[in-house]
């Protein structure tokens, strides 16, 4: 048994209706995808087999690269060298990544990170859709260090919140006609040092168990979304797997260690 770790991340689509931009994708979102495609990105190919259920869908990434290849292979053990007989336009998929995606906890599971922008391009090409996917971060400031830019904060706060600082409860009046709200979103676009403090300020309120529900959403230096959650996520999860005789991971393992490790 071999030992696989898997990233958590946010899976967002853009939205086609009226109102927020992205959304969680549902299973309606993936229902013109094929069960089997082929797609190339960066001069490697993949073979990409897709499992969709109620639940879920499954993504099996088997991947590789015409280049570099050897005019000659060896064999390892006697040393004998032979003519390479795979032509500059053939590969050997080797390689392998899972992108596991859960409806009903809207989180994304993937085996292999530097993936992720391949697996973007794959969905953007064959739903004509964009998608991101958003690292999620429960250490503060890990998150500040990593953000560049916020574009919203959400959070529910408890009632006494507000009730002991009259001036703030009185800004909250008169900007809500209300004191009493049960959800904050605020949706704006800062960049990190106009809002570092006021992010800070949020975490301490939540560790002082005044508001609840933190989630902030941003971008970092590269243009990835990123999340800050103070709910019960997992950044990362592990699970095992056998590989068979070509050294290639059992698919159908993955997927139930995956559901069975979800749903503990």
């Amino acid at each position: 048994m071999v030992e696989i770790p898997f990233s958590i991340m946010q899976l967002i689509e853009e939205s086609t209706n009226s109102g927020d931009r992205f959304v969680f994708p549902t299973k309606n979102s993936f229902v013109l995808l094929e069960n089997k495609i082929q797609f190339n990105d960066n001069q490697t190919y993949f073979e990409i087999s897709i499992e969709k259920t109620d639940d879920y869908i499954f993504f099996v990434f088997n991947f590789g690269n015409p280049t570099p290849r050897d005019n000659e292979l060896t064999d390892v053990n006697t040393g004998v060298k032979r003519e390479n007989s795979r032509t500059i336009t053939e590969a050997e998929l080797n390689n392998q990544a899972f992108f596991f995606y859960y409806f009903q906890k809207n989180l994304l599971y993937l085996s292999n990170s530097h993936k992720k922008a391949a697996f973007e391009k794959m969905l953007k090409e064959k739903l004509n859709t964009d998608f991101k996917l958003k690292t999620i971060f429960k250490n503060i400031d890990e998150f500040i260090n990593t953000l560049k830019e916020c574009r919203q904060i959400k959070f529910s706060h408890i009632n006494d919140l507000f009730s002991n600082d009259s001036a703030k409860k009185q800004a909250l009046v008169d900007l809500t006609g209300t004191d009493a709200p049960n959800t904050f979103t605020i949706t704006a676009k800062y960049n990190k040092h106009n809002i570092e403090n006021f992010i800070r300020i949020l975490s301490k309120e939540k560790n002082n168990n005044k508001i609840s529900s933190l989630i902030i959403n941003g971008f970092d230096e590269s243009g990835f979304g990123i999340v800050y959650n103070t709910e019960n996520f997992q950044q990362k999860m592990k699970i095992t797997a056998t590989k068979n005789e070509n050294e290639k991971f059992k698919t159908d393992e993955i997927r139930d260690s995956l559901l069975k490790e979800i749903n503990r």
